[in-house]
């Protein structure tokens, strides 16, 4: 989906000095010194120009465009209606028109990553095991979480136009100097927590089954989450005990409102 967004005559390219009021800390919108309410002018927030920028609107951090009426640009997203969408600019056509493309609604774009070890509600820690094809919680010594041999996990963080369903996040782990990272298979009608060497990708342009919903546990345990598969709702990262192993495993929740404790995990 694109739509042409034509700017009014006269308008001038200005760098975004910070602030949506220009850089001297006026709220959006707010009146000038012996002046009227305005609104501020959309702006786009990029590194550089958009591609095919240039002319007059090159040479600066940051352009003024202008917008339908309606719409507010903020950064890189659009918000109309009450909904907010991303949206990134694509080129500059005839006549000085700026042209911005919504992204896909189940669209993933890497954002950060943090390096946590995953505890359970035991304060055992997660450790992988490619040799065995496997993950399980065990107790662990500190000596042994320095040493860090498939416990030190690198947690993805990806933007997403849909916050309501949890941050999606995507896991993996470098062991002997080779990566691996964490992704859900069907096998024999059950759905299996797997390790598969490779990298995480920066974008995941839709339905992936490496990516996680974090959630808070529950409202009274704001340190602790649990993790959502992304392709099957109620399907939780959990364990189960499996001889003196506690394996970790998908996990359906027979309610919603249901608390169970081996889905907690803390970082």
């Amino acid at each position: 989906m694109q739509a042409a967004i034509k700017p009014p005559p006269r308008l001038r390219a200005r760098p975004w000095a910070g602030t949506e009021g220009g850089g001297r800390g006026r709220e959006p919108g707010a009146p000038r010194p012996g002046g009227s309410r305005t609104a501020p002018p959309a702006r786009y927030a990029g590194p550089g120009p958009p591609p095919g920028l240039g002319g007059p609107w090159g040479g600066g951090r940051a352009w003024a465009a202008a917008l339908p009426s309606g719409i507010v640009r903020r950064g890189a997203r659009v918000k109309m209606s009450g909904e907010e969408i991303l949206m990134c600019a694509v080129q500059l056509g005839k006549n000085f028109c700026l042209y911005f493309a919504g992204l896909e609604c189940d669209a993933f774009c890497k954002e950060r990553i943090l390096h946590r070890v995953l505890r359970n509600v035991n304060s055992q820690l997660l450790v992988v095991r490619p040799d065995l094809n496997m993950a399980a919680f065990e107790d662990v010594t500190d000596q042994e979480m320095k040493s860090g041999h498939g416990m030190h996990f690198n947690i993805h963080c990806y933007k997403t136009t849909t916050p309501s369903a949890g941050l999606p996040v995507a896991f993996s782990i470098k062991i002997e100097d080779k990566n691996y990272y964490m992704c859900c298979e069907k096998e024999h009608g059950e759905m299996i927590v797997r390790f598969k060497e490779g990298e995480v990708p920066k974008e995941i342009p839709g339905e992936s089954n490496v990516i996680f919903f974090k959630k808070t546990f529950t409202s009274c345990s704001a340190r602790a989450f649990k993790f959502e598969y992304s392709l099957e709702r109620g399907m939780f990262l959990a364990f189960e005990e499996e001889g003196c192993l506690r394996k970790l495993i998908l996990k359906k929740l027979s309610r919603e409102d249901e608390v169970d404790e081996t889905m907690k995990i803390s970082f």
